[in-house]
């Protein structure tokens, strides 16, 4: 059962994305509403790992359910962050800057705890193969949103 959802959850998650390639439209469209597009970047996201660490459908459905906690608890430390550098004034003071300094450096550590913890659950579900394969397909990941939005300012097509 547990199974079944996690796979109807990436299922979902994934069709805004698929759906982006159809009537001669861009390949991506920028959404109006920033959770939307979170959700599809993180769907994104996820097909790609998953398709890089060659897991079993056990690990798939185990490595999703991990993922999405792990992204949803590490970008709420990112956008805590945001809220701090959003709380300066226009004009900050040494004081405005201490604190948003020291919220980063909570909000930092507390991703680094995050990712051991994450990393420690995924050793209970895969073996350690997967999971370095895991670090190289988020390493290759990035390399191509860079790309990719390199190649979307000089408005080159992907």
């Amino acid at each position: 059962l547990m199974k079944k959802i996690v796979l109807l959850l990436v299922l979902a998650l994934s069709l805004p994305i698929m759906g982006q390639v159809q009537g001669g439209k861009p390949k991506y469209e920028m959404p109006k509403n920033r959770t939307e597009w979170f959700a599809q970047m993180r769907a994104k996201k996820l097909v790609f790992l998953v398709d890089a660490m060659d897991l079993t459908e056990t690990e798939k459905a185990a490595f999703a359910v991990l993922f999405e906690k792990n992204e949803t608890e590490t970008g709420a430390c990112y956008r805590e962050m945001r809220l701090a550098k959003k709380a300066m004034s226009e004009e900050p003071t040494e004081e405005e800057y201490k604190n948003a300094v020291e919220v980063v450096r909570i909000q930092m550590l507390k991703i680094a705890q995050l990712r051991a913890d994450y990393l420690e659950k995924l050793e209970k579900i895969m073996p350690a193969k997967k999971i370095y394969k895991l670090y190289e397909a988020e390493e290759a990941y990035k390399k191509l949103l860079i790309n990719d939005m390199g190649r979307c300012r000089r408005g080159e097509k992907k």
